[in-house]
């Protein structure tokens, strides 16, 4: 079975890629890093490095991609797991 659409999700029956597919949701994460960097930055220096800026990293859990499935959490996606 196509999993194409959340009713094909909501429809397809219990199985190993059906749990991969969930719990490859579940762990959809974007890193960012938010720090503010000048224009002409040269990303190959290296900490400790002179004009060096330390990452100022975020991660975020993807729930674009779970709403995009019929989720609204990361509790809904976990629910479907168990």
């Amino acid at each position: 079975m196509l999993i194409n659409t959340a009713t094909d999700l909501q429809d397809a029956p219990s199985s190993a890629e059906h749990t991969a597919f969930l719990t490859n949701l579940l762990n959809d994460y974007t890193v960012f890093d938010d720090a503010e960097y000048p224009e002409d930055y040269d990303r190959a220096l290296v900490e400790g490095g002179d004009g060096y800026i330390t990452p100022v990293i975020r991660t975020e859990w993807n729930a674009g991609a779970a709403a995009a499935w019929g989720f609204n959490s990361r509790k809904a996606v976990e629910a479907a797991l168990s």
